[in-house]
């Protein structure tokens, strides 16, 4: 029972509270998932690097959401939170960065 209660603890950690949610006051949650990936050069790379302008960041159902700006980081398949006002104004928390993106189209 002592290794279930250390495992929920170390599990359980709240994901928000590395984002600065003072930055995301009006926005709605819209959705949580793992980014699998990116596109590069019209190839997917695995892993996560970061956004740089115009970069696909692929989700690991394969949707996905552009960068609007370029911010550099390493993640290995880290969880990302999409909050949105509307289709134009979209930022995206990963690992306490936010950054701003649109529809991947």
């Amino acid at each position: 029972m002592r290794w279930f209660v250390v495992a929920m603890v170390l599990l359980c950690r709240p994901a928000l509270a590395e984002c600065d949610l003072s930055q995301l006051i009006g926005y709605t949650l819209v959705l949580s998932k793992t980014i699998d990936g990116y596109v590069l050069d019209g190839r997917r790379v695995s892993g996560f690097q970061g956004c740089t302008r115009d970069r696909v960041l692929l989700f690991s159902d394969n949707t996905g959401v552009r960068c609007k700006e370029t911010f550099l980081q390493q993640g290995n398949f880290p969880r990302a939170f999409l909050f949105a006002r509307n289709p134009n104004d979209m930022k995206l928390c990963v690992e306490g960065s936010i950054y701003e993106v649109a529809q991947a189209n």
